[in-house]
């Protein structure tokens, strides 16, 4: 392993499963139930629900796997809209479940195609051909921290929000 892929794989596992400079992926969604996160703040109009972040995520990952890979993905949107999809259904437990059991699933596949990679294959173009792989890469972590920031934020507004565990 080179030492660029190392550094994409060790910020990812802190991003996912590790609170260091912000709460983790699994801190984040720890403990959400399907009603908090089909829970959309109200008064503002355009929040989207922790649920649809979850969706945002699902799909940007996922997208930015085929990218890399030189594959196509099979889920078109016709715009950044449509990733979030509907807020959720507060009652559907399973369903909730599932949808963060499959951004799990999404970003082990992001893991184990970053672990593939070598320094030189991270700084040759993807499949736009305007950015290296390893600017795709860094561009999807700050996103994805972004939106994690928006999900830690909503559960403070609901005051389903327990802290960081910085241990």
């Amino acid at each position: 392993m080179q030492v660029v892929n190392k550094m994409f794989l060790e910020q990812l596992e802190l991003h996912c499963h590790e609170n260091d400079w912000f709460a983790s992926m699994d801190q984040a969604l720890h403990g959400v139930n399907a009603a908090e996160a089909a829970w959309t703040s109200s008064g503002s109009g355009t929040s989207n629900s922790i649920w649809q972040i979850v969706n945002h995520l699902i799909f940007w990952n996922e997208d930015i796997t085929h990218r890399i890979k030189g594959t196509e993905n099979p889920h078109k949107v016709e715009d950044n809209e449509e990733t979030f999809g509907n807020p959720g259904d507060p009652e559907d437990e399973i369903g909730w479940a599932q949808t963060v059991e499959r951004l799990n699933e999404v970003m082990n596949k992001l893991k184990k195609v970053i672990a593939d990679l070598d320094d030189e294959k991270l700084k040759a173009p993807y499949a736009t051909k305007r950015y290296s792989i390893g600017h795709l890469l860094s561009n999807i972590m700050m996103h994805d921290t972004y939106h994690l920031g928006q999900i830690v934020l909503l559960r403070k507004l609901q005051s389903s929000w327990g802290g960081v565990d910085w241990s």
